[in-house]
């Protein structure tokens, strides 16, 4: 794992692999998530993937909501944290 934002990118491989991607999308992405951390674009690809699955593929429209949420929440995270790295103290 990288050392930058290795919480996050940890989390993200992990509901990575728990969603119904296909194997060559999760390859890629987790080997990149491996080498080069967590960054926007590879937020968007997979936000963007997640939507496209199809209903079917959930057990219920919860365990889609739920999983929706678990993405928000990992995203927001990180974004959150890139923000705070970026805030500098002026005193």
């Amino acid at each position: 794992m990288t050392t930058q934002f290795p919480r996050e990118t940890q989390q993200l491989v992990k509901f990575i692999e728990k969603q119904a991607f296909a194997d060559e999308d999760k390859k890629r992405w987790t080997e990149f998530l491996n080498e080069n951390g967590l960054d926007q674009e590879i937020l968007e690809e997979v936000h963007k993937k997640f939507l496209e699955i199809p209903k079917e593929s959930f057990a219920n429209d919860w365990q889609r909501a739920q999983n929706n949420m678990e993405f928000t929440k990992i995203q927001k995270q990180w974004r959150l944290d890139q923000a705070s790295r970026n805030f500098k103290r002026s005193r």
